[in-house]
């Protein structure tokens, strides 16, 4: 008879291809080998233990581990870790992602609010969702600040997953954060396509202006 199937503690899917929880026990390997993950984004103290390494090395998944200090009255997760965090989210070649922190919550919880906020959700929503994980549901005035103060320069891939503004670029500017185009044609292609509107806008009206012309001509 084969094991249970027992996922990480507080384990949740943020989006297609991206889940989230605590830190993998042995009991937790054989659920996360059926989502095929290609990544797996450690934000712990320590490095991994061997046994997360070796499980990691034989399901050919990539463990990238950012360091953080551990949960204490501040917020342990620093601006550039947070921003590093999402520019491997985002990475469609890191996709199947699983990131872990030791408890799946604080650490956890603020880089996934970080990418909620990229995907330009509200505030409200972004600190709803973060609350949820929380183990006194009550959210630190450090974090909420660390929350409400993230901005920074992400940088966007050549190709971006489909739950990133529809996995397209339609503009090179966002309401809260710095954008950093890796490929300068993907701008460009947004800004033509704008372009391409405008100019099917502006033939539209001529016609119109012609068409009405001839009625009022005639």
């Amino acid at each position: 008879m084969l094991p249970p199937l027992i996922p990480p503690f507080r384990y949740a899917i943020v989006e297609d291809e991206v889940y989230r929880g605590a830190y993998p026990k042995k009991r937790n390997y054989r659920f996360l080998k059926r989502l095929k993950l290609k990544t797996m984004l450690s934000l712990t103290p320590d490095p991994p233990v061997p046994e997360l390494l070796e499980f990691c090395q034989s399901q050919n998944i990539r463990n990238i581990r950012l360091e953080v200090s551990k949960v204490k009255d501040n917020v342990p997760l620093s601006y550039s870790s947070a921003i590093q965090s999402v520019q491997i989210i985002i990475d469609p070649s890191n996709l199947p992602i699983f990131i872990h922190c030791l408890d799946g919550a604080n650490v956890t919880g603020l880089v996934v609010t970080c990418l909620r906020k990229l995907q330009m959700w509200s505030i409200p929503s972004c600190m709803s969702e973060f609350l949820r994980y929380l183990r006194g549901g009550v959210i630190s005035s450090e974090e909420s600040e660390f929350i409400e103060k993230f901005t920074g320069e992400i940088e966007i891939p050549s190709t971006i997953p489909h739950w990133l503004w529809g996995g397209r670029v339609t503009s090179n500017k966002h309401p809260r954060l710095k954008l950093k185009f890796l490929d300068p044609r993907v701008v460009e292609q947004s800004e033509q396509k704008k372009d391409g509107k405008n100019i099917e806008v502006d033939n539209k009206d001529d016609y119109r202006e012609r068409v009405n012309g001839i009625i009022f001509n005639f």
